[in-house]
């Protein structure tokens, strides 16, 4: 067949099937099984994928890969494109038809479709950032109930949902009858929302309580959505009055969530609560030789040192380098990367690594408000008693002193005005100039977000 009658399906097909000699089955599986071939505009392929960000990603990461294996097809070298909008990465699960009983619910109960496959225990990698979440979550997972609700709250990418999915697959592999429902909070509000549009709420509620586990995902969008709320609300009270285990991730504690009405914040007070952080240098290092196992190309340890030494916003952030440092390796056929040319691959990531470490607002007043032993909520507060208002003042101070935001910024985030902003960043040297514990702590708060 010439390559002028070659059509967009059969040019992806031995893109495909070049892909599938060069990278790990998994890494195909989970990047490129599900794109769609769609059209081909002279000679570039224009490629079906689940969103924006998955282009993005494929783009950033396999760039290289893709075009190295859309080379010499026939004859002719082609280019490619990414349209949205095909086959979803991960659908939510919704409730069709009839709601079910309990018991013909539990019988067909099969693995979390909505759950990735490499999100076990045994593919989490524990160290002294994440030691008490995962022993807290395998209590969890192993005696329903006990901790309740268990509550996991820590920044981006340090591996929340990995372990809220791990829960999932260990459930069902160890009691296969259990009916585990995971479900991000996006889509808790999506399904609701359906549920109130289609006249089928009875649907909803029984998809959330004719369960024996329920895990959801990011529960500080709740924050400022009061009927969002009252249904969560009464939905928690179902399962926990059943004693059926209910474990939460979020960013933030729960006294910290903005617009969270105080019965949600004492529902999920009430339980076991456990911080999860961003991994140190170590744990990041194991968890990118345990990545690499994934893969048929392999880095030398002193490249993954590399990585691990200056990627650490998130695991996230380390497993974008490591694939895109495999993929260049694997369309190369570079048998041995060296450092020197992993930085030139990764300099992009790594400007942006050292733009991600900026300070953060959330960051001060969490720092500052442990440190003057008070809570957040009272720095954003009303509250005018001493041991507050001065707290308060130094946290705005250091706001506008080690961060890029604007005086009206800053002021959004404690609502308050900017005047108030600018009278604190007059008034706190002052104090210091006056109270000598007063500008020791201050000099000590400053220390911590320097490098």
């Amino acid at each position: 067949m010439q390559a002028a009658n070659f059509d967009v399906v059969e040019i992806w097909q031995v893109a495909a099937a070049r892909l599938q000699q060069q990278i790990h089955l998994t890494t195909y599986e989970q990047w490129f099984q599900n794109i769609v071939p769609l059209t081909l505009n002279e000679n570039t392929l224009v490629l079906g994928v689940s969103d924006d960000f998955f282009a993005d990603w494929l783009k950033d990461n396999f760039d290289d890969l893709l075009t190295a294996v859309l080379t010499n097809i026939e004859g002719r070298d082609y280019s490619y494109s990414f349209k949205s909008g095909y086959l979803p990465e991960r659908k939510p699960e919704k409730p069709k038809g009839k709601a079910k009983s309990p018991s013909a619910r539990r019988a067909k109960t099969v693995r979390p479709g909505n759950c990735l496959s490499r999100h076990t225990f045994d593919n989490f990698v524990v160290g002294e950032e994440n030691r008490y979440a995962y022993a807290a979550t395998r209590t969890a997972a192993e005696n329903p109930g006990l901790y309740n609700p268990l509550y996991i709250y820590g920044g981006t990418g340090t591996g929340k949902t990995h372990l809220l999915q791990a829960v999932a697959h260990h459930m069902v592999e160890r009691q296969p009858a259990t009916c585990v429902r995971y479900i991000t909070c996006e889509e808790f509000l999506n399904n609701y929302v359906d549920s109130l549009r289609n006249k089928n709420h009875s649907e909803f509620r029984s998809f959330v309580r004719d369960i024996d586990i329920l895990l959801v995902d990011d529960v500080h969008m709740l924050g400022n959505k009061t009927q969002l709320q009252e249904e969560f609300f009464n939905t928690f009270n179902s399962l926990y009055n059943q004693n059926k285990q209910i474990i939460l991730t979020s960013d933030k504690q729960p006294s910290e969530i903005k617009g969270l009405e105080a019965r949600l914040v004492s529902r999920f007070e009430s339980g076991v609560a456990t911080e999860i952080s961003i991994p140190g240098f170590e744990t990041r290092l194991a968890i990118l030789r345990m990545m690499q196992e994934e893969h048929l190309v392999k880095l030398s340890d002193e490249v993954l040192q590399f990585i691990a030494n200056h990627i650490h916003s998130s695991v996230r952030r380390l497993q974008g380098a490591l694939f895109r440092l495999v993929a260049f390796a694997s369309a190369m056929s570079v048998a041995d990367l060296d450092v020197e040319q992993a930085e030139r691959l990764l300099r992009r990531l790594l400007e942006e690594e050292t733009a991600s470490q900026l300070v953060s607002i959330e960051a001060i007043q969490r720092v500052v408000a442990e440190h003057f032993e008070i809570r957040v909520n009272d720095l954003l507060s009303d509250k005018k008693p001493k041991n507050i208002a001065q707290p308060r003042m130094v946290a705005m101070f250091l706001c506008r002193k080690l961060t890029g935001f604007s005086y009206p910024e800053i002021g959004n985030a404690f609502g308050r005005n900017h005047a108030t902003i600018m009278n604190a960043w007059k008034k706190v040297p002052e104090l210091c100039a006056k109270d000598e514990n007063m500008r020791r702590s201050l000099s000590l708060l400053e220390r911590k977000f320097k490098p």
